[in-house]
């Protein structure tokens, strides 16, 4: 899957409404559920369903004509016990060190190695292509960027990640809680390894946007089954 197919909010808006409906839906029924005309609509599911996000298929209308194309979301794959079984013994591992210093750190760099998009602003030559380093990217790079844009990257992540994210208002910060950790069943028995590292990817991809700009924080269980990530803008001393 693409990441930058979720950088759009509108675009997440289609997936969500297709997530929540349960059953294939059509442009026009998207768009009344979205508030975007048709012609949008399909724009937005055509960049979805190359990206693997959405599956078109063909219905028969109710009289003469062609069939109706209609969407829906490509159900996310059922973690397979193989991969479940080396998660908790990795995490297990961990445990009985630093683990969550070090699950953080694989986070962030699993980030930078995979989804640069995600983690960095960006980068050309010279001191620019540095903010490009999640890790070590220097202070003061991408300073203008807003709480909300720190926001808007870091659920598309999440999102493509799997874990269903839902923006709420929050005190100041923008909160974001994670409805579908991907290796819950793992971070019940290991929440310091396996919610260390949601947490470097949470604060590599804003610290990629805006480097020391912002303080993030990942709240395990704040509901049954809901984690909640928060962002915000740090402070000047």
């Amino acid at each position: 899957m693409t990441y930058g197919a979720l950088a759009v909010a509108s675009r997440r808006r289609v997936l969500e409404v297709l997530r929540r409906a349960g059953t294939p839906l059509d442009a026009v029924a998207l768009g009344q559920a979205t508030g975007l005309h048709p012609n949008t609509v399909r724009f937005h599911l055509k960049v979805l369903i190359e990206a693997g996000y959405v599956v078109q298929a063909s219905a028969p209308r109710g009289g003469p004509g062609r069939p109706q194309a209609v969407y829906a979301e490509v159900a996310p794959a059922a973690e397979a016990g193989g991969y479940a079984l080396l998660a908790e013994m990795l995490a297990g591992q961990l445990d009985d060190r630093d683990g969550s210093a070090l699950a953080q750190r694989a986070g962030r760099r699993w980030l930078h190695r995979t989804a640069p998009a995600a983690a960095a602003v960006p980068a050309s030559t010279g001191p620019e292509r540095a903010a490009a380093d999640p890790v070590a990217a220097p202070p003061g790079a991408g300073a203008t960027a807003t709480l909300d844009e720190a926001a808007v990257r870091a659920t598309a992540l999440f999102a493509e990640l799997g874990f269903d994210p839902v923006r709420t208002p929050h005190d100041g910060a923008a909160r974001i809680e994670l409805h579908a950790c991907p290796f819950l069943d793992v971070a019940r028995r290991h929440p310091d390894v396996v919610c260390g590292v949601h947490l470097g990817l949470l604060r590599g991809t804003v610290d990629g946007l805006a480097p020391q700009a912002f303080d993030a924080e990942l709240y395990p269980f704040v509901r049954p089954g809901v984690c909640a990530a928060e962002i915000r803008r740090r402070e000047s001393r």
